[in-house]
């Protein structure tokens, strides 16, 4: 078992007793009651000086040290406390914070009280209630800041004018111009001084005392919400990042305090109402100044902490229209920022598409938006993949910007050239990837119809790319059958004319692939390669060779196209 010194128990105790108004308080530094005689306070007093002159220490028995901090008096604190008890009013105030000792039960309380024995004395305290019991017990419970008992007590002695008027004339006689009915007051007023109103408020029964410490508790904590918005007010015009930290500050730095007003007041209460509107509003202000003036990637979001919480905090209905609006906007602006690892990517696309809206509807503006905004479209592309739905959002978007020039000026002056630069532009968006949505509602729809009209001009052929690729693999698989013939001909020294030969007609019945590809008539070849027996599986596996080798040249080609 480990024993505890009972001294440092003493001064942990005695540290955490805060009440000034007690420690300090005249009477105790005189070493009387409050209705002790003066000719008592007297003898002490000159007790203490002589005490004082010669250096030695005094000490009375109301010093009460496992209580309450010791005293070192000095000549100029004693003379202190005697001056503080000149005047009957001041009397009455320090008497509310002291012992008192009017009845025989007081004298058998005190000796326990003095012997270190609280809990006894408030027993025998607690057995008859009089003027000094109720004004002893509340004392005590201020030593040992229980407010609950110390106020439960003091609104059942203050209910009671006989208590009251007893306790007036017990420190100061009947001659004392002291109004009665403001000492409950003068107390509350003292113990709030010293005491944090949330710590009192909790305990007080009565509705008028409640009131009269409320209102002592709101004006320092709205005053408190007024400087705080000075301060943030003052930063205006100084930039977005010092409108941000305003903002940022302003909110910690008043949640705590508003929370205690929320605690005092009803949201229904105007006066609430009107600084917690001023609050949001004013933190609403720093994030949209914020948002306005700053260039940071994560604005909106910074922005928006700032403002969902002034929505929150606002109660009157003007000022939460105008902060629902805002985060509405805001929010919008959100749902459309782009991926953070693309976001100088994001910002000069949209450089260029605002550059680009100012310009005339020229088809020449719309292939330097799409020279200027491919590198950033294929650097999102490399980032985020090539079905990334913003990559496809922002790529579309590009290609509808350029897409409405060709159409406004195809639609203002429909000649050959203006269509032909049309259908070049149309080309170069093909190499753009889109949105599905917008490929098949829109972009398609007007491809075609630049198409036909171009088509019908004659200022481009009629067989589509996909056609081209067919006349393109095909010459191109004859060229390398005639190549190859040409050097297995030539490889044993002189000219073999008809392995040369053979190689020519092997090339040309890859012509037939064309037909195989679109599917026309290839019933009759396959009815006359299967009549044909086993010449007919000699050919077909060549052709076959052949015709994958073909369908490969084809891929290729379409790959390079695109």
């Amino acid at each position: 078992m480990n024993f505890v010194n009972k001294g440092s128990l003493l001064a942990v105790f005695v540290s955490e007793i805060r009440m000034n108004v007690l420690k300090n308080n005249p009477y105790r530094l005189l070493g009387v009651y409050t209705n002790s005689p003066t000719k008592e306070r007297l003898a002490n007093h000159n007790r203490m000086k002589a005490f004082l002159k010669v250096g030695k220490s005094v000490s009375f028995s109301l010093d009460l040290p496992q209580y309450l901090q010791p005293i070192n008096r000095t000549d100029t604190l004693v003379a202190d406390a005697d001056a503080k008890l000149a005047l009957p009013k001041d009397q009455m105030f320090y008497a509310l914070f002291w012992f008192i000792k009017a009845t025989p039960l007081d004298d058998i309380a005190f000796n326990h009280l003095i012997a270190g024995e609280r809990s006894k004395a408030e027993e025998i305290w607690q057995k008859k209630e009089t003027l000094s019991s109720l004004q002893n017990r509340i004392v005590c419970a201020l030593m040992c800041d229980d407010y609950k008992q110390a106020l439960s007590c003091t609104e059942t002695l203050y209910a009671n004018m006989e208590y009251v008027n007893q306790f007036v004339s017990a420190v100061i006689g009947t001659g004392g111009n002291v109004d009665v009915t403001d000492l409950p007051f003068t107390f509350l007023d003292a113990l709030c001084e010293e005491i944090d109103v949330q710590k009192i408020l909790p305990h007080i029964e009565n509705s008028i005392w409640k009131k009269h410490i409320s209102g002592k508790a709101i004006n320092p904590l709205i005053d408190t919400i007024q400087n705080a918005i000075a301060i943030a007010k003052k930063s205006r015009g100084k930039g977005s990042q010092a409108r941000l930290e305003a903002g940022e500050v302003l909110m910690k730095s008043t949640k705590a305090t508003l929370q205690q007003l929320m605690s005092l007041l009803p949201k229904t209460d105007l006066q609430y109402q009107m600084i917690a509107d001023k609050l949001g509003l004013e933190i609403l202000q720093c994030g949209i100044d914020y948002y306005n003036e700053s260039d940071d990637a994560d604005a909106a979001h910074k922005a928006m902490k700032l403002q969902k919480y002034a929505l929150k905090i606002v109660v009157g209905q003007m000022a939460k229209d105008r902060c629902k609006e805002n985060v509405d906007i805001l929010q919008k602006i959100i749902d459309n920022l782009p991926p953070s690892e693309v976001y100088s990517e994001d910002r000069a696309i949209h450089e260029e598409l605002r550059k680009y809206c100012l310009l005339p509807d020229k088809i020449c503006h719309a292939v330097t938006l799409l020279n200027n905004t491919r590198p950033h479209l294929q650097a999102i592309k490399r980032k985020l993949g090539v079905s990334n739905g913003y990559y496809l959002k922002i790529s579309s978007q590009v290609v509808g910007n350029a897409l409405s020039n060709a159409i406004a000026e195809v639609n203002a002056s429909n000649n050959n050239d203006i269509l032909k630069s049309a259908w070049e532009l149309t080309l170069f968006m093909d190499t753009f990837d889109l949105e599905v949505s917008f490929k098949e509602k829109t972009y398609k729809k007007n491809r075609e119809i630049l198409k036909q009209m171009c088509e019908e001009r004659g200022l481009i052929h009629r067989f589509s790319s996909k056609r081209a690729s067919y006349w393109q693999a095909v010459l191109f698989l004859h060229i390398i059958c005639v190549i190859i013939g040409y050097y297995i001909a030539d490889e044993s020294g002189y000219f073999d004319k008809t392995i040369f030969y053979w190689s020519i007609g092997i090339g040309a019945i890859s012509w037939i692939y064309i037909l195989i590809d679109k599917g026309e008539d290839t019933e009759s070849y396959g009815g006359w390669l299967a009549s044909s027996g086993c010449w007919g599986i000699i050919i077909l596996f060549p052709l076959c060779i052949g015709y994958w080798i073909y369908k490969g040249i084809r891929f290729l080609l379409d790959v390079v196209k695109s």
